[in-house]
């Protein structure tokens, strides 16, 4: 089985260092400046981390998939928390496409040539809940 988990608001509660606007969307420059270690490692895991640990110890292919630009500091945290994956799918430095759109057209990429059901970008839906798709 292959389970998809975003990071932010489902595996990690990052929220001490967002700023929402007016308008509800991401304050990206207040988002940047406090991506520092710190504020990094003051970040919280939440209850989907324990299924996370669980399927990848019981041999399930993880796949995290976030809009996050990560950092070295981001890659230690997991690392830190035993939050391993079998692939990493992020947001490349300079894209500015909306975080839908990013995961959509990252997980595509990456499933293009593996023997699932005939996927179509519909069926790659991102959720606040790990994503389960049957091989």
């Amino acid at each position: 089985m292959i389970y998809i988990f975003d990071l932010d608001h489902t595996v990690i509660d990052s929220s001490h260092r967002q700023l929402t606007r007016a308008d509800g969307s991401l304050d990206l420059d207040h988002w940047i400046e406090n991506c520092t270690r710190e504020k990094i490692y003051a970040d919280k895991l939440l209850p989907l981390a324990r299924l996370m640990r669980s399927a990848y110890s019981q041999g399930h292919q993880v796949l995290i998939c976030t809009a996050r630009v990560l950092s070295v500091h981001d890659h230690a945290f997991l690392a830190d928390h035993n939050l391993r994956a079998h692939a990493i799918l992020s947001r490349p430095m300079g894209c500015a496409d909306a975080d839908d759109v990013l995961k959509e057209n990252l997980l595509f990429d990456y499933f293009q040539g593996v023997p699932l059901a005939r996927l179509t970008r519909s069926r790659l839906t991102m959720a606040k809940k790990p994503c389960i798709i049957r091989a």
